[in-house]
């Protein structure tokens, strides 16, 4: 016998006899079964009390009780829950009231003074597994009711050997009107709600599927009479069940199809409209088969576009229409081979009977042509769009990439000016105001002390702001190098913070460089270094510059702490960078992970020279 799925049981005994519950509490503890818990109540009541507030998997009660009596007692325990199992424990004299209680879902009666523990245990068993399969049952059976009231099918049990139908749920009488609802039908109904010029083949051919036995299931189409006088399309399925190779049983389910067979009409009812739509298209369209890819129909439009004439087009096959590497993407996947399949518009390169390559956006779906898998397309010649569409890309991006230029050179042109500002005038006023302190200190030897430490600062100012211009006007690249600038660059940063630097330009040719280019790279590296010194608590910069082909790489890589680059947002400098390299048609990559340092690449074309900016 199958365990039930209480590994513990929680027994709760209702009876108001102390001598009785003492006795069976005493067998049920002698007992095997695995008992958390027993409880007691002397009243109906009481009982529903535990019940509500306990996890009872057992009910064990006394049909006399004090606030109750007979099968008043079993009803009362039964509007608590009707999911747990009760045995009814029963006077001689009570039989009969024990059997109506279990009438009305009681697991089992024992009669008092006629069980011992073995049979007391063997009906908590017999009844938990009872009440568990019922549970399962009832479960089983709503799940089933819910499938039919979800489907717009009429679910039908036909029994073969009594020529009865059973029909499920209300769902005949739904769709049908008939007044049949989880019932037999009357015998032969359903053959008389035929159609009369579909009834014998109809019966015909269902008694031959289940005479033969040579398969299992049953399929037909016909029309079913309403309740209202009119008859719908239905299309009828059912599943034959065999007994010894012998067919006793068929399931199946009829499906109201009388919509999908006005569209059916229409459709074919506007078959020559489409056909002159088609023909008429100001668009191209052809048809083709689906295997051979032989071109089948074709429109006028088609015809005009492409140069061929309609004989012409005939003997071709999307061989002689698509570029070969475009028709081996169509075809590869066999996608043409479900006719439901509808695929929207995607963009492929012809080739003309001229040779011309026209670029088409081509609308295609799969159709049943006189029986033929085929494939109907509808062509948009978008090469001109194209063509425009790349122009205005491109002058986009010539547009940005001046901006880019007059917003660089801009900043450039305002760094210098600051620098020479510092430098020339800032500057200027601080040595003389030094001069004048020196000239205090040498005629008064017991000057007041503020003057010493006054030029001391003066002195660090001056050195300060020579090194902010220096940073801020750009080098003379050309006369210096890009090498040397960057070396003099971090030389000067070294002085500040002791960081070791390697710089390899070895494959370096400057001669490829524009004077522009160098520029961004010398900015892209100082504006890195400045990040380095500010974020990465680094020790060594490896820089590498080196020129392959038309490119120029450069390469920044530092052992600092490194950071997640998806959670840090992009900042003026990075920004920066990244409009420099973009100028040259270049690239700038970030690669950087939590305590494995950052490495920054960089990649412009040498023969991209910076668009001229349009009086920007």
């Amino acid at each position: 016998m199958q365990v039930t799925s209480y590994s513990h049981l929680n027994i709760l005994t209702v009876e108001d006899n102390p001598g009785d519950l003492f006795l069976v509490e005493d067998m049920l503890r002698s007992t095997q079964l695995r008992i958390d818990h027993l409880y007691s109540a002397d009243r109906v009541e009481q009982a529903c009390e535990i019940i509500r507030d306990h996890n009872i998997q057992l009910v064990l009660l006394d049909l006399s009780l004090p606030d109750s009596s007979g099968l008043e007692s079993f009803m009362g325990i039964r509007q608590v829950t009707d999911k747990i199992p009760v045995i009814i424990l029963t006077g001689l004299s009570d039989a009969n009231v024990a059997l109506e209680a279990i009438k009305n879902g009681a697991q089992d009666y024992l009669i008092k003074g006629e069980f011992n523990k073995n049979l007391l245990s063997k009906s908590i068993q017999y009844s938990l597994e009872r009440k568990y399969q019922m549970e399962n049952l009832w479960q089983s059976n709503e799940r089933f009711n819910m499938v039919v009231r979800a489907t717009n099918d009429a679910i039908w049990d036909r029994d073969l050997k009594n020529e009865k139908v059973y029909w499920v749920g209300d769902s005949y009488k739904r769709l049908f009107g008939h007044d049949v609802v989880d019932d037999f039908a009357p015998l032969g109904q359903w053959e008389n709600f035929l159609h009369p010029d579909d009834q014998l083949r109809v019966i015909q051919k269902l008694s031959q599927t289940i005479r033969e036995a040579n398969g299992n299931t049953w399929e037909d189409q016909y029309r079913l009479l309403k309740k209202n006088g009119d008859y719908a399309y239905v299309h009828d399925r059912g599943y034959i069940i065999y007994d010894n190779q012998q067919p006793v049983r068929m399931i199946g389910s009829t499906q109201d199809i009388t919509e999908r067979k006005k569209v059916e009409e229409i459709v074919l009812a506007s078959e020559a409209k489409y056909r002159q739509m088609f023909y008429r298209n100001p668009y191209p369209a052809w048809i083709y088969d689906a295997e051979s890819l032989k071109i089948l129909e074709v429109n006028d439009a088609a015809i005009d576009t492409y140069g061929y004439t309609r004989e012409e087009f005939m003997t071709l096959t999307l061989n002689n229409i698509y570029l070969n590497e475009d028709l081996q993407k169509l075809t590869e996947n066999n996608e043409f081979s479900y006719p439901s399949r509808t695929y929207k518009a995607k963009l492929w390169r012809h080739r003309k009977k001229s040779g011309e390559t026209l670029i088409a956006e081509v609308t295609y779906y799969s159709i049943d042509y006189f029986g033929k898998n085929a494939v109907q397309e509808h062509i948009h010649d978008v090469t001109e769009e194209r063509r425009l569409q790349k122009q205005l890309v491109r002058q986009q991006k010539i547009k940005r990439q001046q901006i880019t230029e007059a917003v660089l050179g801009a900043q450039e042109k305002e760094r210098s000016d600051i620098g020479r500002e510092l430098h020339d005038n800032i500057n200027q006023i601080l040595a003389t105001s030094k001069l004048y302190l020196d000239v205090i200190l040498e005629e008064e030897e017991d000057c007041n002390p503020l003057i010493k430490k006054s030029r001391k600062n003066i002195t660090l100012a001056i050195e300060e702001i020579r090194k902010i211009s220096k940073s801020l006007i750009t080098p003379v690249l050309d006369d210096v190098g890009l090498e040397q600038s960057i070396k003099e660059l971090t030389r000067n940063i070294h002085e500040v913070k002791k960081m070791r630097f390697t710089i390899d330009a070895r494959d370096l040719d400057e001669d490829l460089l524009t004077n522009d280019q160098k520029q961004a790279l010398y900015r892209i590296v100082q504006e890195q270094l400045n990040n380095i010194l500010k974020h990465a608590d680094a020790s060594n910069v490896n820089i590498v510059l080196n020129t392959e082909g038309e490119k120029i790489f450069l390469f920044i890589e530092d052992n600092g702490k490194g950071f997640n680059v998806k959670n840090v947002q992009k900042g003026v400098g990075i920004t920066n960078m990244m409009s420099r390299a973009e100028v040259f048609n270049g690239k700038l990559e970030i690669d950087s992970l939590p305590g494995h340092g950052c490495r920054l690449k960089v990649i412009l074309n040498t023969k991209t020279v910076m668009p001229q900016s349009s009086g920007l």
